[in-house]
């Protein structure tokens, strides 16, 4: 990883071990927090509007949904298409190393037998005191759970930013 204290630009490299990256991908996130607060500011909203709709594998509406189907909604209604499945949403964006999770990244985890494979995701929607507040579509309907639960700690697999600015 290269940071320049003085500058807005920070780089990362993607981690060989981590199978959700490109061999040969190198990107840099411009930190323009401002330029971003609104759009996650939106989409977060978006995201709240679904609280406590239930569960319901392979739904897509109020009236029942997934985890994936929420974060393919909320980030439809700005026009950004992800694909429908968490492990293929794992694929876009780029990779964020734990300590420089933002609100409005994605974070992704295994929660099945395998856990190794991707089968979840949650949207973060909040950062304090060290923890990561995120929403996702759990079994018990659309809620708010914290990362640093040892739960989701040890289920998490990574974290991936959608949006991000480019000037």
């Amino acid at each position: 990883m290269v940071y320049k204290k003085n500058s807005e630009k920070i780089s990362f490299r993607k981690k060989k071990q981590n199978p959700y990256y490109d061999k040969k991908d190198y990107f840099q996130i411009i930190k323009n927090k401002f330029f971003l607060k609104k759009k996650m500011d939106f989409l977060i909203e978006e995201a709240k509007n679904y609280m406590y709709t239930p569960y319901r594998y392979g739904g897509n509406t109020k009236n029942g949904i997934d985890c994936s189907a929420l974060i393919k909604n909320v980030f439809a209604s700005y026009k950004i298409s992800l694909p429908r499945i968490s492990s293929n949403q794992a694929k876009k964006g780029f990779l964020v190393p734990k300590k420089y999770i933002e609100k409005g990244d994605l974070l992704f985890f295994a929660t099945g037998k395998f856990r190794k494979k991707i089968n979840h995701v949650g949207m973060v929607i909040h950062i304090s005191h060290n923890n990561i507040f995120f929403i996702h579509a759990s079994t018990s309907g659309v809620l708010i759970s914290r990362l640093y639960q040892k739960y989701w700690k040890n289920r998490f697999i990574t974290a991936r930013r959608i949006l991000y600015s480019s000037s």
